[in-house]
């Protein structure tokens, strides 16, 4: 009986301790795999220059590849200059005799018609001179009768040869001084032909040349301007154009007809396209020689005198190119990553000055011509392959 009992206890001692041992060693198990590394194989594998993106790395990057292409690529001369307009699209609004200034129309920035009245003028010699041309046409009309009634007089042998001539003389005379007198009103914008008594006038009006913008105005109100005084500044802005200037040891390699990149300094974000129309032939104290460019579509907007930046395309050849987006710097580097989605390449290039979003690459000729070239994501394989530790 004491047997039994104490082989009943033995067999329930051991099943607990057996229990208790299968316990502690699933809490191992689970205790080992919550502190297991986390699995390494997620991660970009790089050896050397060469890294294989994982199948999830490929999803994320969303890479897409692109080749080079040969294209003309000119060299760019970077040259400053401001907007210029030509002297025969710029004008100067005088007083040929003179006068007070009664009132002025517009301000500077206003945009004009050709004929639009600029300002007024008034003083006395205004009316001096159309009294002169009134008085001489009155003369002449009188001079004109006889020269008829002495051709009639000559034509029936009754009056002496003289007579005549001196009525030609005179005719021919105030004629001229007809004539003369016109021009000087046609000065003052005064039209001879419908100038009468009645409508004689101390002040005059100034009108505009040109369409185009007031640059300047120099004059006020009340203000006397002796003849010939600039009064205003006209500008053509249909036919502004570039002046750049270049420094003598860059001119050579620039002639005309040359591509021409154009920014505004304030405004560099918007790029102009126009050509080389004129190389100076004066070198500037300086040290620098003016160029003229002209842009391929005229651009009213611009204001003369504006400061821009532009790149003078110059020594044009043969070269490889690729979007910008495609390459990226590291330590002072310039690469490509050719290859596909899971393999790629990382290769060294120099490179030449963006132009347009395209880049020329001046090394790496043997492989351009072959490879896919990461275009979009580029600087996120970059990122995966630097921040590997098995690099």
């Amino acid at each position: 009986m004491r047997t039994s009992l104490l082989h009943k206890i033995i067999r329930q001692t051991l099943s607990l301790s057996l229990s208790l041992s299968l316990s502690l060693s699933l809490l191992a198990s689970c205790t080992s795999q919550q502190d297991a590394p986390p699995d390494q194989s997620a991660n970009a594998k790089v050896s050397g220059d060469t890294l294989m993106l994982t199948a999830q790395q490929q999803s994320r990057a969303n890479l897409q590849f692109t080749r080079a292409q040969q294209e003309t690529i000119a060299q760019g001369l970077n040259v400053y200059g401001m907007v210029h307009v030509p002297p025969e699209f710029a004008y100067s609004i005088t007083a040929p005799l003179g006068g007070i200034v009664v009132s002025t129309k517009v301000l500077p920035g206003t945009r004009v018609r050709k004929g639009q009245v600029l300002l007024t003028l008034e003083h006395q010699d205004f009316i001096t001179l159309q009294q002169d041309y009134l008085t001489t046409v009155s003369r002449l009309d009188v001079a004109e009768a006889e020269l008829k009634r002495q051709q009639l007089l000559a034509r029936d042998s009754i009056n002496a040869r003289k007579n005549l001539e001196r009525a030609l003389s005179e005719t021919a005379s105030l004629r001229i001084q007809r004539k003369a007198l016109s021009e000087k009103l046609a000065l003052l914008h005064i039209k001879a032909s419908t100038l009468s008594e009645s409508n004689l006038s101390r002040v005059i009006s100034v009108p505009s040349p040109i369409t185009g913008y007031v640059t300047d105005v120099i004059v006020n109100n009340g203000m006397y301007v002796a003849p010939n005084t600039p009064m205003m500044q006209l500008a053509d802005t249909d036919h502004m154009h570039i002046e750049l200037s270049v420094f003598e040891r860059d001119l050579t390699g620039v002639t005309a007809d040359l591509p021409v990149r154009v920014r505004l300094t304030d405004d560099p974000s918007r790029e102009r396209i126009g050509h080389v129309h004129l190389v100076g032939r004066e070198v500037r104290q300086d040290r620098t020689v003016a160029v003229h460019a002209h842009l391929n579509v005229p651009d009213p907007s611009l204001i003369p005198g504006t400061t821009v930046q532009a790149v003078i395309e110059t020594a044009p050849h043969q070269g490889w190119v690729i979007p910008e987006s495609a390459v990226v710097r590291f330590d002072g580097r310039y690469y490509v990553f050719t290859g596909t989605k899971s393999r790629l390449i990382r290769r060294e290039v120099r490179v030449g000055a963006p132009q347009q979003g395209r880049i020329e690459i001046l090394s790496g000729h043997d492989w351009l011509a072959s490879e896919s070239i990461v275009n979009a994501g580029a600087s996120i394989v970059l990122g995966a392959m630097v921040n590997t530790g098995d690099e």
